[in-house]
């Protein structure tokens, strides 16, 4: 809250209020705060992948239950039903793929319909493999493309990044290398709702710079 009120101008804790119109106001320290976890999450959800680095427990994991819709384990596509504080996947890799995955697709993507064809050739593999992340009726779920070395095959790379909140501690997680970036985004959403609007499109810019 500190380096928000820094890059604002306000070093010391201001008594500014928003005038809103209405009898409730918010101290400008409030306000802060307020955009904190906004400002963390459409950085982390726009930031390039190599500046993931997962805040300060190196991301979450996941991958322990897998359903295969072949049937049998090991075996063509898989799904993985993803926890409900996922946010944005990191990377994931099975072990027999040759490479990890830190981009997945949508269901509206086109190479997910081609996940479908009749034709092997053209559905992900272990060479190339597809991740796509879906809406299903159980929630948000991690669909792979797809593996072929049976029963030893198992889950090698699953990690993402939560819902970001603060906590009882007054703390919140925040990837390292993006620390700035959401520091000057925050501040750009104080900016707007003080109604500031030329200094808080200065502020996002100088955020997304700071993503590249």
């Amino acid at each position: 809250m500190e380096e928000i009120r820094v890059i604002l101008d306000q070093n010391k804790v201001s008594t500014q209020l928003l005038d809103t119109g209405d009898i409730d106001t918010l101290t400008l320290d409030e306000i802060i705060r307020s955009k904190i976890v906004d400002a963390t999450r459409v950085v982390v959800l726009n930031a390039p992948n190599h500046l993931l680095d997962g805040g300060i427990d190196g991301g979450k994991h996941f991958g322990e239950s897998i359903s295969w819709d072949s049937g049998q384990v090991g075996y063509g596509k898989g799904s993985i039903d993803l926890p409900s504080d996922f946010l944005r996947l990191i990377c994931f890799q099975m072990s027999d793929w040759s490479r990890a995955v830190t981009e997945a697709i949508n269901e509206n993507h086109p190479k997910y319909f081609l996940q479908a064809s009749r034709y092997s050739g053209i559905r992900g593999c272990p060479e190339k493999p597809v991740v796509a992340i879906v809406h299903t009726a159980v929630g948000l779920t991690l669909e792979f493309f797809s593996c072929i070395s049976g029963e030893d095959v198992k889950v090698k790379k699953a990690r993402y990044i939560a819902l970001p909140k603060i906590d009882v501690n007054d703390d919140i997680d925040i990837c390292e290398k993006l620390k700035s970036a959401t520091v000057y985004h925050a501040a750009a959403l104080v900016a707007t709702t003080l109604k500031d609007t030329e200094h808080a499109m200065r502020l996002k810019e100088v955020s997304a710079s700071l993503m590249q």
